[in-house]
Order: structure tokens, then C-alpha cells, then sequence
């Protein structure tokens, strides 16, 4: 996997809203079975949020954070000095498809976040996290299930959901709607954690399967979402990379007008649906 193979920018009009998670919502899930002395390895830890929200989790222990991304690491490692996070939290370029630069059975916990959606392997990923967790260690995962739920569903929206997901999934040339494909295909991500942990090689009785959700409803809510999501519309690489999947320019438009309406109405709602999974090594 190169850096290009991740088809959304490292810009920070992308990544502004990926240092806005916390390990108290992305990791809720994982956060009670942590010991104070584990090993935990973040793969496609972006800039470090929930890599540092962690290691507060850890404090006799370690969490590494790995990108392939050199720009959004000095973003993560900046995030360390800025928030005066403690020394048990190091960030490292690594490529988990290349294969990890670390022994086996090196870590108690091998964790990553809307990271598997993006990569074009995700079973032979799940093989790698294995092979550096340690036995009795856990692989553990969070990924939305993609194409979101709006309301209203207005024309702009549609066109988003269309070439945002062909963006990330290199669907077609983008004229296909996500929802007119077959389930196996339309929903990408979450709800398929737990075969693609079957098909490398975990035990399904040694899975925890479990599915989260994330909301916006509020005015305020919406306004931080239009605020983030219009920069990213905004923004030069993001408006090729949805121009090179068939995106024209009044689609462009249309897509940041039906944003910013969604985001004025006061029946605006959007929800993310999340498949959460813990598989033993």
C-alpha cells in the first residue's frame, strides 16, 4: 500500500476533523479490557488524537502510532508536544501491507480506526496485526459502514455520499449511487470486520462483535460538521480526486449548497453506523 492508495488528502482540511476523535469514544469499546502496562500498536494512527488518548490508559505501558503518511505524523507528533501527553507515546512511518517493522508477538493490543476501509487488503492487514500481537493479545477494530443516513436527503447530499464513497472505494467512475449496488458492495467497512477477522484466520467464538453509532442533530453539531466538511469540498486535492471519479464542477457546487442547506434545517439529521470487533489472538 503507497501513500497514494489512500484516496483522501493528508491536507488539514481533511485531518482537522480526524484530531477531533477521542479514545473515549473510538476506542469505548476496547478501553475497559486495557491493563496499565500493555503495548498497544495504532495503525493509520493519522495525527495521534486517540493515539494519546490511549497512553493515558497505559501508563506503565506504551502505544505506537504508525502512518504512512510522513505530513500527518509531524501533525501527531506536533499534537504530543502541544499537549503535553506523556513519554510513553511514540508515532513512526510504517506500511502494514509492506509488512511491520516489529518482531512477532510485540504488542498486547493492536488497534486501528476508519483505517481497514481504506486499505485495499483488508484480510492480509488482519493477517499482519496478528502476526505482531501477542497470543492471548487483541486485534481490535473500529470502522463506519458507509454510505451515511441523512435526513433531509436533499441532491447535494446524494452527490456527496456518491463521490465521497468513490473517493475512498474507487467505485466505477463515480456515476454509480452506493445505494443501488448490492449490499455486499454498498456497505464497505464496519459490517464486514468480522469476516474479513475470519478470513485471516481468527477464531469467530473468540470475537467480540459489536456496532456503535455517532450522531449529528443538533444545530450546533451540524454546524461544526458543514464548517469541516465545506473546507474539505473547498479544498484543491479533494475536488480533483472527486473530479478524477466524474465529478463536474456544478456537482461540486451543488454538493457544498446541499451541505450547507442540510446544515441550516431544523429537521437536519445524520447518522454513522460503526461495526466495533475485539478478536483473541
Amino acid at each position: 500500500m503507497s501513500e497514494h492508495t489512500y484516496r483522501q488528502s493528508h491536507h488539514t482540511s481533511t485531518t482537522s476533523a480526524h484530531a477531533a476523535r477521542t479514545a473515549e469514544v473510538e476506542a469505548a469499546f476496547l478501553l475497559p479490557h486495557l491493563e496499565p502496562d500493555y503495548r498497544i500498536l495504532d495503525i493509520g494512527c493519522g495525527p495521534g488524537s486517540i493515539t494519546r488518548g490511549l497512553a493515558r490508559y497505559v501508563q506503565d505501558g506504551h502505544v505506537t502510532g504508525i502512518d504512512l503518511s510522513e505530513q500527518v505524523l509531524i501533525q501527531a507528533r506536533e499534537g504530543v508536544s502541544t499537549s503535553g501527553s506523556g513519554s510513553n507515546v511514540t508515532f513512526e512511518l510504517g506500511n502494514v501491507l509492506d509488512g511491520l517493522n516489529y518482531p512477532d508477538s510485540s504488542f498486547d493490543v493492536v488497534y486501528c480506526n476508519q483505517t481497514l476501509l481504506h486499505i485495499p487488503d483488508p484480510v492480509k492487514t488482519l493477517k499482519e496485526m496478528r502476526r505482531v500481537c501477542k497470543p492471548g493479545g487483541m486485534i481490535a477494530a473500529r470502522e463506519a459502514d458507509m454510505p451515511f443516513h441523512w435526513y433531509p436527503y436533499n441532491r447535494g447530499l446524494q452527490l456527496w455520499d456518491r463521490y465521497l464513497y468513490s473517493t475512498i472505494f474507487g467505485n466505477e467512475d463515480g456515476r454509480e449511487h452506493p445505494m443501488n449496488l448490492p449490499h455486499s458492495k454498498a456497505y464497505r467497512g464496519g459490517s464486514l470486520l468480522h469476516v474479513w477477522a475470519r478470513e485471516a484466520g481468527f477464531d469467530p467464538e473468540k470475537m467480540q462483535k459489536g456496532v456503535g453509532s455517532q450522531g449529528y442533530t443538533t444545530r450546533q453539531q451540524r454546524d461544526w460538521f458543514v464548517d469541516t466538511y465545506s473546507k474539505r469540498l473547498e479544498n484543491e486535492d479533494t475536488r480533483r480526486r472527486m473530479k478524477d471519479c466524474g465529478a463536474s464542477a456544478e456537482e461540486s457546487k451543488e454538493m457544498l449548497r446541499g451541505l450547507e442547506a442540510w446544515g441550516r434545517d431544523v429537521d437536519g439529521w445524520m447518522s454513522m453506523l460503526h461495526g466495533e470487533l475485539i478478536a483473541r489472538v
